[in-house]
């Protein structure tokens, strides 16, 4: 998990994010969004399964998301209150 961070240079996450981006990370894992293969045979059952895992995946980043943009939201108008002191 801390080289996949690296990768993509979130090696500096608080320990919540971590365990958020890690429940992302294990949600795509394997549905082909993450460089894992998919079964080119695969069922239709098999398919339902891998859209599950993505929308989980997407529904879990899209809270990471909403987390950030709520903390940048917050500094930046604790910036705009400083700055008109």
């Amino acid at each position: 998990m801390q080289q996949w961070l690296r990768d993509r240079n979130l090696e500096d996450l608080s320990e919540e994010d971590y365990a958020q981006v890690n429940r992302i990370r294990a949600e795509l894992w394997g549905t082909g969004f993450l460089g894992a293969l998919n079964n080119i045979t695969a069922t239709d059952k098999d398919i339902q399964i891998n859209m599950q895992n993505i929308l989980l995946g997407i529904s879990e980043q899209n809270w990471l998301l909403i987390k950030q943009n709520d903390k940048l939201s917050k500094q930046n108008e604790e910036i705009i209150k400083l700055l008109k002191k």
